[in-house]
């Protein structure tokens, strides 16, 4: 006999776990993986306590930023693997979503903690097999280079969302990198 569902958290409990979420991800970014658990509690508007309820170590904190994370990521290749249009239009998208979400990501590639559970590993699979179809389309349709892998639009979205300092207006510059990736992936540019 199996025992009762587990409870769902109250609304208020969930809110403050995002909220903590929230400003673990900005001070991460900011500060690197040591900034203080108080800090984080203090940017959250919420006590220590709260903190420690939703993430008893360090690592599980580190851990749940980069699941969910990943879980943004997940959530771009898919839409991007959904793209209506060509595929150059949905790796376009792909790159332009981890762009817009770039002061949200907490990930390895994007200078976070490498904290990995089993769900976040099945969470970066996921990530790999949508962009797998996205670019699956497009061979079969003739727009993109036969050596193009998945890795390598992870590598150049990673890339173009984390500005280089001293660069002006990184939107604008990220834009047009975008678009000499995307004639780079052609399928007539692959080298002879």
């Amino acid at each position: 006999m199996s025992g009762p569902a587990p409870r769902r958290p109250r609304k208020d409990a969930q809110r403050n776990r995002e909220l903590v979420l929230d400003a673990a991800v900005e001070l991460v970014r900011r500060d690197g993986e040591g900034v203080p658990m108080a800090r984080i509690a203090e940017h959250a508007g919420v006590g220590i306590g709260t903190v420690y309820r939703h993430f008893a170590t360090r690592e599980d904190l580190l851990g749940a930023l980069v699941h969910r994370s990943f879980g943004l990521a997940v959530a771009n290749a898919r839409a991007a693997a959904e793209h209506q249009g060509s595929a150059l239009g949905g790796i376009r998208s792909f790159f332009l979503a981890t762009l817009r979400d770039r002061d949200r990501f907490v990930l390895p590639l994007h200078g976070g903690p490498a904290v990995f559970t089993p769900a976040t590993r099945e969470l970066q699979a996921e990530v790999r097999v949508a962009l797998r179809s996205l670019i699956d389309r497009g061979r079969e349709a003739g727009e993109l280079r036969d050596d193009l892998t998945p890795e390598d639009l992870i590598l150049a979205a990673s890339l173009l969302s984390r500005p280089l300092p001293g660069t002006g207006d990184w939107d604008r510059l990220a834009r047009r990198q975008v678009d000499l990736v995307l004639h780079g992936l052609g399928s007539g540019t692959a080298p002879g």
